[in-house]
């Protein structure tokens, strides 16, 4: 991943595509409006890079080949190699990056809210509200929180 447009481009396909579904879905069961793409969109990618910045370790210690999902055009400002984050020497940069990151995934959860205030039916609301507050709960845990980097972040 190289830029911060191929990170929401990836982020999209994994995750905006089911946002966009189950909006599909909630409209037609005839439970609620159609969300604005953009807003659907904005739901799975807040939620996939927040799962992207807490999976971090597990992701660059990965069997046989290193998963690496953050954007070339973000680590780069502050390490030669993703996996250098890791390395204590690195901390203080790696901190640095991580912020960067979150700052990145908080830029959909406004949008988030805004889908969100649209929804009219409540066990669909609930379906939709929890997992998004579990990742802002999460991207509040891992902001300059070294330990995404020496082990698992979790609620």
């Amino acid at each position: 991943v190289e830029t911060v447009d191929d990170y929401d481009e990836y982020c999209h396909y994994v995750a905006g595509l089911v946002g966009l579904g189950l909006s599909k879905l909630f409209h037609a069961s005839g439970s609620e409006d159609l969300a604005p793409d953009y807003l659907s969109n904005s739901m799975g990618l807040f939620l996939q890079k927040t799962n992207i910045i807490r999976d971090y370790l597990e992701d660059i210690n990965e069997i046989p080949k290193s998963r690496m999902f953050w954007p070339r055009q973000i680590w780069s400002k502050y390490v030669n190699k993703l996996e250098d984050l890791k390395y204590e020497e690195n901390s203080v940069k790696a901190v640095q990056c991580l912020n960067d990151m979150v700052t990145n995934a908080l830029l959909h959860a406004e949008d988030s809210l805004k889908y969100m205030s649209a929804l009219r039916d409540m066990s669909i609301f609930r379906f939709c509200a929890i997992p998004q507050i579990m990742a802002i709960g999460t991207l509040a845990l891992c902001y300059n929180n070294i330990e995404v980097f020496r082990g698992v972040v979790k609620m």
